[in-house]
């Protein structure tokens, strides 16, 4: 069975705009090679001339010489009105000079003119704005990052490449361009050569060093942040019934799973009390499953200019969609989009449009990509986001019950090189009673320097002390934990 990869699929969809008369294709990539070899390589198999512009270069024939005089981006498109028959005009860089009058205009009469052939200009650059007059003409092309199909013939020459003994099989060989899925190929392939000149291996540790540069390399993107997957539900006490929830629908990825017709899951919001662990829940499910962990770093949505923003999410998502299998984790969610629930004053409505374009993607996105939320403030979402479907369940993570308090102390102190069998755990429990989890970690730790002060083991008694001194949030923020609990009474799910 043959295997269609990105490039694939992008030829066809290339083909049919170009053979239904589309006069206009606007492609935001950073991969300007790439993409160009890609249009090469559909002019050829149509047999359609293809020419390209650049303000340095000129418009050219592909491996032609520029035509004179034409780096002027006004001449230029004269002489593409000059060129009789079908033709495919790639123009680099060019939507800059379209604000200028004559040179939008002389665009539009092209368009006109290009509608009655296959004649298509393609306007390619990082980022794109195009005047309101031309947006009706021009059709956005979505030019996705390469898949690990895309990237292997690249991979396979950096390691040949390298003339070091090949440790890996094909299975490996798969899971290495896997892991590199998700930046653009040159990029990838840089970070590949990289990893193996450092490593002077190609063995099962070579996955991992590329897993860790892709992780860097996104992370200065500044938006989506891959995680070191370190955590599961071992490192957590309680949550029993979102352990439940989490183990059940793990073989919804499974092939038996899915023939069974398990529907995989697309994702859990979970609230409570500040402290009580939420935030190393949803990072845990990463953990639980072997899927790979981003964070959608909400508040670098926001940009100055109109339309980013919704840009800047909408390529965050995509690059999710790219890496998946994967958890995205969005922390207190209700920062981000917490005006939407408003008239939309309070920024203008980019909150709700941001809302929408989240809303549809939850709606429409492939399955791949599972989406755990947390909110300290739930009643600030727009109700539109907390309907049944959006999420497939919203848990309530209460303050931890005696019982749990009680393996928390023990949790805690092994993390901190103690024996738990020599404390007093139910001692401790009872003390700590309103106490969330962040607060008996704090406890423990304050109760570690006052050891070490007075030259003493941390004791029962030292814990005991630090524990009365301690006033939790159940204390001081009576009202809003009563308020949290009284929410979620009748809406959310128990976590434990």
């Amino acid at each position: 069975m043959t295997t269609l990869t990105t490039a694939d699929t992008k030829k066809d969809e290339l083909r049919l705009l170009i053979n239904s008369h589309h006069p206009m294709l606007s492609v935001e990539t950073t991969e300007e090679d790439r993409f160009e070899a890609l249009l090469a390589d559909v002019a050829l198999e149509m047999d359609i001339p293809f020419f390209r512009w650049s303000v340095t270069t000129g418009l050219a024939r592909f491996h032609g010489e520029p035509l004179y005089n034409t780096d002027v981006p006004e001449a230029a498109l004269s002489n593409m009105a000059l060129i009789a028959g079908d033709a495919i005009f790639l123009l680099k860089d060019f939507a800059r000079y379209c604000e200028n009058d004559k040179i939008c205009r002389r665009l539009r009469d092209l368009s006109g003119q290009f509608r009655v052939a296959r004649r298509s200009i393609v306007l390619t650059s990082p980022s794109i704005e195009l005047p309101q007059e031309l947006e009706c003409d021009a059709v956005k092309f979505n030019f996705a990052l390469p898949t690990a199909d895309d990237l292997m013939p690249g991979v396979k020459q950096v390691l040949t490449e390298s003339k070091l003994p090949i440790e890996l099989d094909a299975n490996g060989l798969r899971q290495l361009a896997r892991n590199l899925e998700g930046m653009p190929q040159q990029e990838a392939i840089r970070e590949l050569r990289m990893c193996v000149l450092s490593r002077r291996k190609i063995d099962a540790g070579l996955l991992d060093a590329v897993l860790e540069a892709k992780r860097l390399a996104i992370r200065s993107d500044g938006l989506l942040e891959t995680i070191r997957r370190d955590h599961s539900f071992t490192d957590i006490a309680g949550l029993g019934r979102l352990r439940d929830w989490v183990g059940k629908r793990k073989s919804a990825w499974t092939p038996e799973g899915q023939k069974f017709g398990l529907v995989p899951p697309k994702g859990v919001l979970i609230t409570g009390v500040q402290g009580c662990g939420k935030s190393l829940a949803a990072r845990s499910l990463a953990g639980e499953w072997g899927y790979e962990l981003a964070r959608l770093d909400a508040g670098a949505l926001y940009d100055k200019y109109v339309g980013e923003s919704e840009k800047k999410l909408h390529k965050a998502l995509e690059l999710a969609q790219r890496l998946s299998p994967l958890v995205l984790w969005i922390d207190e969610i209700e920062k981000a989009f917490a005006s939407a629930g408003a008239s939309g004053d309070a920024d203008a409505g980019l909150s709700q449009r941001l809302v929408a374009t989240l809303l549809t993607w939850m709606q429409e996105r492939e399955p791949g990509v599972f989406l755990a939320a947390t909110s300290n403030n739930i009643s600030a979402l727009p109700p539109e986001m907390l309907r049944k479907g959006r999420f497939d369940e919203i848990f309530f993570v209460d303050l931890p019950s005696r019982e749990v308090r009680s393996a928390l102390f023990a949790l805690h102190l092994k993390k901190r090189s103690r024996d738990a069998a020599q404390f007093d755990l139910p001692k401790l429990a009872a003390a700590s009673n309103g106490f969330s989890g962040a607060e008996i970690e704090q406890s423990i730790g304050a109760a570690l320097y006052t050891a070490f002060n007075q030259k003493q083991q941390l004791s029962t008694e030292i814990l005991l002390v630090e524990l009365q001194s301690t006033q939790p949030l159940s204390v001081t923020r009576a009202e809003d934990v009563s308020a949290i609990r009284t929410w979620a009474k009748s809406r959310a799910t128990p976590a434990d």
